[in-house]
């Protein structure tokens, strides 16, 4: 039998780990997010680099925050930050977790190990480019919910000014303030998606009077409605229409 002959070289070995020691990881998926929101607990999104191991974030400390203070979401280490050719432009936020990349979404760095704090909802409120300790990572979950309760009250003055618009009806500005809180890149918060029916409501209407004016060739109303939707998820089927009638 020929024996293994010793070139000297250096043999990376796999830490041995503890198995109480590693946290109670999650996918990105919708049920996870359902889970954290129905607990009312933050995420701690973990972006591993290239080869890591379960030694690399893990302590008996780490899994117990797991079990009771936070969801802990590990991603799939990927190099890949190329936008999706499949994604859609629209003005209204999506979310970063659910998306076919997080790692893209969330801007992670290509292979730089990343903690990011979230809400349960995805939002980002802290970025750790160092794997915390349980204490330190503990200190940063206490701090999200007056996070996200300081990101719902702005959202909710965009909201306000809103409908003041609409009660005016002043569909323009109201729109302007609807994506002033889109631009926040926020998702799941009350007022979010209050903004997001709202505003869905708007464009709906603006589509019923948009087929009429089609129907009627009526170019200068369409016009009108251009300058009133501009840069909204309207503007391309307002222009298409417009084209249409010329």
């Amino acid at each position: 039998m020929t024996k293994p002959t010793n070139t000297g070289g250096t043999v990376k070995r796999t830490p041995t780990v503890d198995p109480e020691s590693i946290p109670n990881w999650q996918r990105p998926s919708s049920d996870t997010l359902e889970s954290a929101a129905s607990e009312k607990r933050a995420l701690v999104i973990y972006f591993p680099e290239e080869n890591s191991t379960d030694a690399d974030f893990s302590s008996k400390e780490l899994a117990e925050l797991s079990k009771t203070d936070a969801v802990f979401v590990k991603i799939p280490y990927t190099a890949d930050r190329e936008a999706s050719p499949w994604a859609e432009d629209g003005v209204v936020p999506t979310s970063k977790l659910l998306s076919d990349n997080p790692s893209r979404e969330y801007d992670v760095t290509v292979g730089k190990s990343t903690v990011i704090v979230a809400d349960s909802f995805g939002n980002e409120y802290y970025r750790l480019s160092k794997e915390p300790n349980a204490d330190q990572l503990k200190a940063y979950i206490e701090k999200v919910k007056e996070q996200a309760d300081k990101a719902s009250e702005k959202l909710q003055k965009n909201l306000d000014k809103a409908k003041a618009y609409l009660d005016k009806e002043d569909r323009k500005n109201a729109v302007k303030y609807l994506i002033k809180n889109f631009d926040e890149d926020v998702v799941g918060l009350a007022p979010q998606e209050e903004s997001i029916r709202v505003y869905h409501d708007i464009l709906d209407a603006a589509r019923s009077e948009l087929a009429t004016m089609v129907e009627k060739k009526d170019a200068d109303g369409i016009k009108t409605l251009a300058k009133e939707f501009k840069k909204t998820d309207l503007e391309a089927e307002i222009d298409e229409a417009l084209d249409s009638v010329k």
